[in-house]
């Protein structure tokens, strides 16, 4: 009794698994109508309007992110236009390791999907353009296209908007208690007082050279251990200065506040004197801590140091 209890619920799972798996389509990777959603973007590119719009059923519909636009066939048209007045060099490419998908559904019909970057320069403001796309192109019976979806991040765009208009960003103060600040971790490290300099620091601070290759950066520890190496010791000997004014500045749209000042070291190396000017940037947390550190300069007199 009991193995044909065990048989009838594993009958009963394979029934189950079988009736929860419903075949909708196929997937191609090579389709006609793949190849008509890339010529449709070659004919943007180069602003063959006709040919652009000739991919498109009279009656098409436009969504962007989602939402329905009130646009008609003729507004892909002057879509095209806009494109090709505000920027240069245009290139659509499939956004490789993806690849174009061509969907036959039973129900539904023909869809293309593509995963597309787009990339040129605005005319007016100089800013290149590196946009992410996804589209989901529908088809009817006579091969035109009757919907097109776009799903990019709108940024860009808001940044191209932006840049015409001039806008502040916030205040440059030339006096200012992270002012205060930056000098006395300076002074710090002038005496050779690590303990002094590190507490202005946050604890999770990070420290960026302009010689360091890029996402590189050292934690506090590792800039302890690196300046008490190389200048907190008795035999080095150096002299810094500060040239000009440092500037305070609060970034309203990060809601933050940096410092910039710059400096001059003098090192003595075989007998002789090197001057070398760096400029310094120091990111505050809202504690009031130094939470990054940035050092843009040539490092050269300070090698075999």
């Amino acid at each position: 009794m009991r193995r044909s209890l065990n048989i009838l619920v594993a009958l009963l799972f394979i029934c189950v698994n079988s009736y929860s798996q419903k075949k909708n389509g196929v997937i191609f990777s090579e389709h006609e109508a793949i190849e008509k959603t890339a010529n449709l973007w070659k004919a943007f590119e180069t602003g063959d309007k006709e040919s652009y719009l000739n991919y498109f059923a009279d009656s098409v519909v436009v969504l962007s992110n989602g939402e329905k636009l009130n646009w008609t066939k003729t507004n892909l048209g002057k879509s095209l236009e806009w494109w090709n007045r505000e920027f240069e060099n245009i290139k659509i490419r499939d956004h490789k390791p993806a690849y174009p998908d061509a969907l036959e559904y039973k129900e539904s019909g023909l869809w293309v999907q593509d995963w597309q970057l787009i990339t040129g320069r605005h005319i007016k403001t100089g800013i290149n353009l590196k946009l992410h796309v996804h589209h989901l192109y529908s088809f009817n019976k006579d091969d035109k296209i009757t919907s097109i979806h776009w799903y990019y991040n709108n940024d860009v765009f808001e940044e191209i908007r932006n840049s015409r208009m001039t806008k502040e960003n916030g205040v440059v103060y030339i006096n200012h208690p992270y002012i205060i600040t930056v000098r006395k971790a300076m002074n710090a490290f002038i005496d050779k007082d690590i303990d002094t300099w590190s507490s202005y620091y946050d604890p999770d601070a990070s420290f960026l050279y302009s010689s360091m290759p890029y996402n590189e950066s050292f934690n506090l520890e590792q800039q302890k251990e690196s300046l008490s190496n190389k200048f907190f010791t008795s035999g080095k000997k150096y002299h810094v200065e500060q040239i000009g004014y440092p500037d305070c500045i609060y970034y309203a749209k990060n809601d933050s506040y940096a410092v910039f000042s710059w400096w001059k070291m003098t090192v003595k190396k075989d007998d002789k004197k090197y001057s070398y000017v760096f400029m310094l940037n120091h990111v505050f947390n809202k504690e009031g801590k130094i939470n990054r550190e940035y050092v843009y300069g040539s490092s050269n007199h300070l090698e075999d140091w």
